[in-house]
């Protein structure tokens, strides 16, 4: 971060950052932990809501095809949480007018939208076999702590982090922008000397 900034400014938005990060962490480690076993009960109630195309199945097949429903479930989860850190790590960008510009793109992601996007393989599987695409209400559908976290303390941490980072992007813009005082005689011979 600059030091430049006002002090005060610069406390606001350290203060800031580390609870979006607290909070993103939590988030992250939700979609690390239960993410991928809430994928794996929504697509086993896809398939127990659909009893004939079950009984169809085979052993050998049924095995199998829970078995690739199960990676591609984890995988999901995995590459989010891989995402999520990616994301979470762009936070410590020292540059803040590099970092402002970022904060629409994470914002966008840490949303219930983009942590449901993470069924859309494990649908396209069940639907090869004629079952339903999964369904996850709302983040409570993992757990009640993400539904808080997700809806209630990251988006009011995110966009006060987000106000006190335009404002130092801003002051960062400003203060490199200002014009620079040529070098008179005097100080390119103290220079040299």
């Amino acid at each position: 971060m600059s030091y430049a900034l006002d002090p005060g400014l610069l406390k606001d938005l350290t203060e800031a950052k580390a609870d979006v990060a607290r909070h993103g962490i939590v988030i992250l480690r939700t979609v690390e932990t239960e993410l991928g076993p809430a994928l794996m009960a929504a697509a086993k109630n896809s398939m127990s809501s659909s009893p004939r195309k079950l009984a169809q199945m085979k052993e050998d097949d049924l095995d199998e095809f829970a078995t690739s429903l199960r990676k591609t479930a984890f995988k999901s989860a995995r590459e989010l949480k891989d995402l999520y850190t990616r994301l979470l790590a762009k936070l410590g960008t020292e540059y803040l007018v590099d970092l402002a510009q970022e904060l629409e793109g994470i914002g966008q992601l840490f949303t219930w939208e983009r942590i449901a996007k993470a069924s859309e393989n494990l649908d396209k599987l069940l639907a090869e076999r004629g079952f339903r695409p999964t369904e996850l209400a709302g983040p409570e559908a993992i757990s009640e702590n993400l539904r808080i976290e997700l809806l209630e303390k990251w988006p009011a941490a995110f966009q006060r982090f987000r106000g006190l980072a335009d404002r130092a992007a801003a002051e960062t813009r400003a203060s490199e922008e200002e014009p620079r005082e040529p070098p008179t005689a005097k100080k390119r011979a103290k220079r040299k000397g």
